[in-house]
């Protein structure tokens, strides 16, 4: 009997359970061929606040040391959002970088990016024997919203939509500076 009684109880409280914890971990992966060399390229981003220069999502950023690991770097969106970032991993040897943004004030919701928090690797890999670049951007993070039912601008596929764009524009801003034009 007192088995039956905790199974019944277990049963009851599963579902409670299944919805008590907060968003899941989503991703965006987001790749695209560049026709100039990886050592080009690795120039163009090895510089932990060059952000501000091929993502146009970005207008400043400004580095505590540089492009050291350890490094904690304050972006400003055109948005006017203002996120800290710290750099994890800088490898020029193998062209990866490694950073993630610093948690946001419980609560607080992004204008345009419904993110808590971020963390992006950027890998640079040779293409067509080394005449262009592979590079990829690839992110891990959590949707801002902390409950059950988001509102539509703040669900997952919404969080996943904009880290995709700002991936993309990214992207797109080193292909241009990397290819001149």
């Amino acid at each position: 009997m007192k088995h039956l009684n905790f199974f019944l109880v277990s049963l009851l409280l599963v579902p409670t359970l299944v919805f008590a914890h907060g968003p899941s971990r989503q991703k965006a992966l987001v790749s695209m061929e560049i026709h100039a060399s990886p050592d080009k390229v690795w120039t163009i981003l090895s510089d932990f606040c060059s952000i501000a220069v091929w993502n146009p999502m970005v207008k400043t950023c400004s580095a505590s040391q540089g492009s050291e690991k350890g490094s904690i770097r304050t972006i400003e969106y055109d948005t006017s959002e203002k996120v800290t970032e710290k750099l994890f991993k800088h490898d020029s040897e193998n062209m990866k970088m490694l950073y993630a943004m610093e948690q946001l004030e419980k609560g607080r919701i992004m204008k345009g990016l419904p993110i808590a928090t971020l963390s992006t690797t950027i890998s640079i890999t040779p293409a067509d024997n080394g005449a262009s670049s592979l590079v990829q951007m690839k992110g891990a993070f959590y949707r801002a919203f902390p409950g059950p039912t988001p509102p539509e601008d703040q669900t997952d596929a919404a969080a996943i939509a904009a880290v995709t764009t700002l991936y993309q524009t990214g992207l797109e801003g080193i292909k241009a500076a990397a290819e001149g034009k």
